[in-house]
């Protein structure tokens, strides 16, 4: 048979049909406009939500680079700066640190940056330019803030700086200045070579290096073509460009992703089955419709010779058209629903970056949405297209939908109904965690007083530990003359202490936790980095200590109230403060893993507490295993003194440290107890009741004193995490509504879709009934009978569904929520199903109402 290029025809047939029956096209261009819409959104607010916490993770590192060398001379980085491999290249010079009084609250380091190391590390001037003259010198707002210096450019001040170990007060003069970042390990002032090449000259060779002094050493940052396994390209280099295999490095852990969480992952699979599961119904559906309708087109094409092949291309072809008129537009509305929708759940995440809530767009957020979208498109048009391709022109010009026994076209009923139903249980999925949000919980969880009060970063992620001591005795003071306040009391902290043990009490610690599985499942989560970690052998290394390490915390006696107290030596659970601290008293916590509790002693029992007063401190040298010497602070040869356990507690998430390890033995005095072993600190939380009546009086003192007097602080109170708990409940109700809603659209059209195709097909056998006398009142009613079905299948599927799913996924997923309360409800559901009965009988009525306006003679004629 000669090949005949037919492609030309094959277009002009496809933009014929396209032409002749525009408003069925449109229909199937407003149902690719809904699925990429909700593709794009869901990409969108997926793809910026992925972007800001990895954002906020690389400004806390400090850096966008995949890599870093550490303290390298001059020679050296000119040895590997030049690496083929790598993408990027660029460095910093060490000079010194913070001295200055000012900046004890935020560690600022100083260093000499190419512009493009600046650029990478989130500290290139926004306003003025990179240093020059010596005394020029770019800081971030927190510091100038700090340091009470206008943002100004060309503003002259001082600072006292530590560089080498000694004290330089230098004066400066703004040249430039970037916004500060409070979670970030410190922050950076970059000045000019030639104040770097004053104080801290370059170190030329690797001998200039001298062990525990960096300043004056390069920080050489790379970027690799790619994030994948890091740490193996940053090794390839330093053998490649034959550095010493002791070179120390760090790695980017922004890019890690040993931390995405597996639930988070199944809910984002389901989310997005679900959104192409509702694309793929409404187009297959009108797909489906449109070729039914087509069917004696295709049957006269084939009666002049064309092949079922060309058919497949033709109607591919009309997909493709309409894919490329639907996903555009899909996709801008799509971006600008999901930019709409991003701070309103952005808010409820724990993440920390300058710009929360922005939208990050990448080319890959509108491919992978334009892709999906299109996919769907091909495979909803698949199976249609198939259909068409393979029937014989005889059977096209009879072609009639196939029918169940009830005359209804099985399959249109069943896309239809899964629509609408898929609709109504989102809704009631919305419902059921909206609802199931219990204040009190959440209340409790985070606040058991009417206030807290606490430095502003001791309870976010990046805060650090100079957070855990930010309420000074400033604040304190005040508290004290402020009318209104019924009772307060202070938490005092000191993290990562070791208890100590006599032979008896050790060998009853080591006793409760061997052999037992979820001790061993605890240490397998906190130590699954490790290859081979047997828990076992740890314990056995554990045992060889005679210590556990915990916090160690110093508590008033209204805080000692809201401990959750396990058991006492006096055998209740109510701790008795005068006898608390009448002796050598302490409170010890309990080995806690997911719900699973355990005394490590008992009420009675000893235990040793060694004192870390400062002026026990005893300064020791450390060899790391590249041979780097630092120095620690030992109290090895402080007193240690022996107190007897008065009771078991569990430390409330509101009042401890947010912060675990594996076994977390933590003791508890009473403050003035705590200052003899520990010093006198700052408190890292205080605690208050105010008169009933006078709570909001006191709000706006706090928060004016927070805002204005000491920035430093942050307070929490039942009206902010009412507002809180308002957010997220308005979270899920904007969003759930949303995609409710456009799940909604798509089951109307569908429906509406389904019905005015089926009219039409069948318009003639109406015209026939009508012919032999029923009357239009009498098709009318059997039309609404027909789209009432559609409705009860709907309600039958909707309440099934939204049950299964209610009892089963929802159930699990919101028992793992501590502030979510599972119940049991439909409520949505049949609140909706009158609207769906209304618009399922009345959009059958509307369309043979348009139909009918054509006498029957000319209905009669259409073939």
């Amino acid at each position: 048979m000669q090949r005949v290029n037919n492609k030309k025809a094959i277009n002009d047939l496809a933009m014929s049909g396209i032409r002749m029956n525009v408003k069925k096209y449109i229909v199937l261009v407003s149902a690719v406009i809904l699925t990429t819409l909700l593709f794009s959104s869901l990409f969108t607010v997926g793809g910026s939500m992925l972007r800001e916490v990895q954002l906020g993770t690389m400004r806390q590192v400090g850096t966008e680079m995949h890599a870093g060398l550490k303290y390298l001379s001059q020679s050296e980085y000119e040895q590997m700066k030049d690496y083929k491999r790598a993408k990027a290249v660029t460095y910093r010079i060490t000079v010194g640190i913070a001295a200055d009084e000012r900046l004890k609250k935020n560690y600022t380091e100083f260093c000499y940056s190419e512009a493009l190391d600046a650029k990478w590390s989130f500290c290139y001037p926004e306003e003025g330019k990179m240093p020059e003259a010596e005394n020029e010198i770019v800081l971030s707002t927190i510091t100038l803030d700090d340091l009470g210096v206008e943002k100004r450019i060309g503003e002259e001040f001082h600072i006292t700086m530590n560089i080498k170990d000694e004290i330089v007060d230098c004066d400066f003069r703004l040249s430039g200045f970037y916004t500060g970042d409070p979670i970030a390990t410190a922050q950076i002032g970059l000045v000019s070579k030639a104040f770097q090449e004053k104080y801290a000259p370059t170190a030329v060779n690797p001998e200039d290096v001298k062990s525990g002094v960096y300043a004056g050493t390069y920080s050489a940052d790379i970027m690799f073509p790619s994030s994948f396994d890091i740490e193996s390209q940053v090794q390839r280099l330093i053998t490649e460009t034959g550095l010493s295999e002791d070179t120390e490095y760090g790695l980017n852990w922004a890019y890690a992703t040993s931390t995405v969480d597996p639930s988070m992952l199944f809910i984002c699979g389901v989310l997005l089955l679900t959104f192409f599961l509702a694309g793929y119904l409404i187009i297959y559906n009108i797909f489906y419709l449109n070729i039914v309708s087509d069917m004696q087109e295709y049957g006269l094409l084939k009666t002049i010779g064309t092949t079922g092949k060309q058919i497949r291309k033709m109607v591919l072809k009309r997909a493709s058209i309409i894919s490329a008129v639907g996903i555009p537009i899909g996709l801008f509305l799509g971006v600008g629903l999901g930019a709409a929708l991003l701070p309103v759940i952005s808010d409820q995440f724990n993440t920390v970056a300058v710009g929360k809530g922005q939208l990050h767009m990448n080319i890959w957020i509108i491919i992978g949405a334009a892709a999906f979208s299109y996919l769907t498109v091909l495979i909803s048009a698949g199976k249609p297209c198939k259909n068409a391709s393979r029937v014989s022109p005889i059977e096209a010009f009879r072609f009639t939908e196939v029918r169940g026994k009830d005359g209804k076209p099985k399959k249109k009923v069943v896309v239809v109904v899964l629509s609408l139903s898929l609709a109504l249980v989102i809704l009631n999925s919305v419902y059921a965690i909206v609802s199931g949000f219990d204040m009190d919980d959440y209340l409790k969880n985070l606040l058991m007083t009417d206030f807290s009060v606490q430095d502003a970063l001791l309870d976010n992620p990046g805060g650090g530990w100079n957070s855990l001591d930010g309420v000074d005795a400033d604040f304190v003071e005040e508290l004290a003359g402020r009318p209104g306040v019924e009772r307060s009391g202070a938490i005092y902290v000191e993290t990562y202490v070791s208890t100590e043990f006599d032979a008896e009490n050790w060998e009853k610690v080591m006793s409760s936790l061997s052999g037992d599985e979820k001790v061993y499942e605890k240490l397998m989560y906190f130590h699954s980095h490790e290859e081979e970690f047997d828990p076992k052998a740890y314990l056995e290394h554990v045992k060889e200590s005679d210590g556990l390490t915990g916090n160690r915390y110093g508590i008033s006696e209204f805080v000692a109230q809201k401990l959750d107290v396990v058991e006492t030596i006096d055998g209740s659970d109510h701790i008795d403060w005068e006898k608390f601290c009448s002796g050598d008293y302490v409170l010890i916590s309990r080995f806690d893993w997911e719900d699973y509790h355990k005394n490590f002693l008992e009420p009675g029992d000893k235990v040793r507490l060694r004192t870390h007063a400062p002026e026990y401190a005893e300064i020791r040298e450390l060899t790391a295993p590249n041979g780097e010497v630092y120095e620690v602070l030992d109290y090895d040869n402080a007193p240690v003194k022996e107190f007897t356990v008065y009771g078991v507690v569990d430390i409330p998430y509101a009042l401890g440290v947010r912060s675990f390890i594996d076994f977390q033995f933590d003791c508890l005095l009473p403050e003035g107890k705590f200052t003899e072993l520990s010093g006198e600190r700052e408190a890292m939380r205080v605690l208050l009741d105010v008169e009933d009546g006078r709570e909001a009086e006191f709000e706006e003192w706090i928060s004016n004193y927070v805002n204005n007097v000491d920035k430093d602080l942050k307070y929490s109170s039942k009206e902010t995490i009412r507002a809180e708990y308002k957010g997220i409940t308005d979270m899920f109700a904007i969003v759930g509504g949303v995609i409710g809603l456009i799940l909604g659209l798509i089951g109307i059209i569908n429906f509406a879709n389904t019905i005015i195709t089926s009219i039409l097909v069948r318009s003639r056998e109406l015209a026939m009934l009508e012919a032999v006398g029923m009357t239009g009142k009498q098709q009318k009613q059997a039309l609404a009978k027909e789209g009432f079905g559609y409705f009860c299948l709907t309600a039958l599927a909707a309440i099934g569904m939204g049950s299964l799913l209610s009892l089963t996924l929802l159930k699990s997923l919101m028992a793992e929520m501590g502030m979510f309360r599972w119940h049991f409800s439909l409520l949505p559901i049949f609140l909706t199903l009158p609207l769906i009965a209304a618009l399922v009988v009345i959009i059958p009525v509307a369309a043979y109402r348009s139909l009918s306006k054509k006498s029957v003679v000319e209905r009669l004629r259409v073939e």
